[in-house]
């Protein structure tokens, strides 16, 4: 029983290591998507982006005024 607890840590451990790796969005990162303008802007610091899907990385790491 215990063995299958430590694979059980060890496994969220690696997918929470591994979600934090493949994203840089920050908390406050809230992406929004133009119809009109065909792009996706950050509500939070007003980053743009031009991409047809919504983005994983953060563009602007500057928080607003």
């Amino acid at each position: 029983m215990p063995v299958i607890l430590i694979v059980l840590l060890v496994g969220v451990l690696a997918y929470l290591l591994w979600k934090r790796k493949t994203t840089t969005l920050t908390r406050n990162c809230r992406w929004r998507r133009s119809v009109a303008a065909q792009d996706w802007r950050c509500a939070y610091c007003g980053a743009k982006s031009d991409d047809a899907e919504a983005p994983k990385w953060c563009a602007n790491r500057a928080k607003p005024n």
